[in-house]
């Protein structure tokens, strides 16, 4: 009887193992971890000690670049130690991962690691004479290299510093000019300048007349054309070629977009936080310059299908900043990363900041995100304030 009895509790806890194996986010974990840890090859280099290492950064889109010689031992070491004689997994084959190579270290002996910008799980393409393959090395690794060329980036872009921008669009008509001097929206503008790659020219350049001019100074103009990624630098009355400028296309169009009615909407000395369980309301001009200057430059739209779009359940388990008769809406609900500016009569635009400046917002509230990647979800419900509930609680 008792063995029985022990046979049976054995037979059980075997049910719920296997059940917890094959059937949760556990199980599912640990399958992954077994057949990793027998199908996916291991490779193995061996890199002699070196007094310097190269790191080469190319500008996306282009095989342009610089290379830094580094002599820190310290950072040789390191990461030397996490690559040298380690059984590295070889994701080739297995997870489909595309590196163009914006950053390569060479790490010397003809071996050498590739990867790209905003690589937070530290998967690199290494590579020596016989080998060439996917693999996950210490993402601490990358921070550093990444670290390093946004030194030399930083300096590179000195030219441009500037405490305002004029964006002039230049029309067959007319010149149509726009002061930028909002902090926040200027260290937007000196950030991406760290994308343009300049070269210098030998030639005399036939020059069609831009789109639109960017003036940082008395000294310095970037020439830019619709949709296309080259342009002109002119500094102090000298041209050279210009590339990657597209990526000034979102912040050229909104500054021409609406401008006063945006800055009706939200110019503003006082702004509102509210979430389901607190409000708080905010006179501190830096952090309402922060928050204001990324939706004055946001793309703003209003697709058909929003007229008869019930955002209630975003709308009550969401974050509200109140800006004067509007609204922006953080959906507290799981969506498609819609975002909205809700005006006082309760109409909806879709609206998408310049920047992510949701995290921002949420430390100004002290909410820790639940949901990496998406809106947080919150299960208070919240009630639409100034009693504008309407019964079937749509605030449309």
């Amino acid at each position: 009887m008792k063995k029985t009895i022990v046979i049976s509790i054995i037979i059980i806890l075997l049910a719920l193992i296997t059940s917890v194996i094959m059937f949760t986010n556990i199980g599912g974990e640990l399958r992954e971890y077994i057949a990793y840890k027998i199908f996916v090859p291991k490779e193995t280099f061996k890199i002699e000690p070196q007094e310097n290492i190269k790191i080469r950064y190319t500008y996306s889109w282009t095989n342009e670049g610089f290379e830094i010689e580094v002599t820190d031992k310290q950072l040789i070491n390191f990461i030397t130690e996490n690559i040298s004689n380690k059984k590295l997994n070889n994701y080739s084959g297995q997870i489909g991962l595309a590196i163009m190579g914006e950053y390569t270290v060479e790490l010397g002996n003809n071996i050498s690691l590739k990867f790209d910008s905003n690589e937070k799980e530290g998967y690199v393409m290494i590579k020596d004479e016989a080998k060439n393959f996917l693999t996950k090395i210490e993402p601490e690794i990358l921070r550093k290299v990444e670290q390093i060329v946004d030194e030399k980036l930083t300096q590179n872009i000195e030219i441009f510093k500037t405490d305002q921008v004029r964006i002039s669009e230049n029309s067959e008509k007319c010149i149509v000019g726009r002061q930028i001097e909002e902090k926040t929206a200027i260290e937007y503008i000196l950030e991406r300048c760290k994308n343009i790659y300049i070269k210098e020219i030998n030639y005399e350049p036939n020059i069609v007349r831009p789109n639109y001019e960017i003036q940082f100074n008395d000294n310095v103009k970037l020439l830019v054309y619709n949709m296309q990624s080259k342009g002109w630098l002119l500094k102090d009355g000298i041209l050279s070629e210009a590339y990657g400028l597209n990526i000034f296309e979102t912040i050229i169009k909104n500054a021409f977009d609406n401008v006063e009615e945006r800055e009706k909407m939200l110019k503003t000395n006082k702004i509102t936080l509210i979430s389901p369980e607190q409000t708080v309301e905010i006179r501190d001009q830096d952090i309402i310059e922060k928050i204001t200057t990324n939706l004055m430059y946001s793309t703003i739209g209003e697709p058909k299908w929003l007229a008869t779009y019930d955002i209630t359940k975003e709308y009550n388990n969401g974050i509200k900043v109140q800006l004067n008769d509007y609204q922006f809406l953080i959906p507290g609900d799981k969506t498609i990363g819609n975002r909205y500016i809700i005006s006082k009569d309760k109409k909806l635009k879709l609206c998408y900041p310049l920047q992510d400046i949701e995290q921002y917002i949420y430390e100004v509230l002290g909410i820790k995100k639940e949901n990496k990647g998406g809106p947080i979800s919150i299960a208070v419900p919240y009630d639409i304030p100034e009693g504008k509930d309407t019964g079937d609680n749509k605030i449309n």
